[in-house]
């Protein structure tokens, strides 16, 4: 990839699915310490997080990736 790339103006990103090996430490970076809002939970696998009220923007999942290296 060029060092030098740029998005181009307008762009933006709807929908971003991160495979996390730990949940919680995800979630103490992405809400407690970046303030995006949790929206949805499902059980210790996935949480969906916001900004402004979307319904999510980032995805936090550990169905392929619990207890994975980083």
């Amino acid at each position: 990839m060029n060092e030098n790339y740029t998005a181009p103006p307008k762009t933006s990103i709807g929908h971003v699915h991160l495979k996390v090996s730990v949940l919680n430490r995800a979630l103490e970076f992405y809400r407690d310490l970046l303030g995006f809002d949790l929206t949805t939970m499902y059980g210790d696998q996935a949480a969906f997080l916001s900004a402004g009220g979307y319904h999510h923007h980032i995805g936090l999942n550990t169905w392929h990736s619990k207890g994975g290296r980083p």
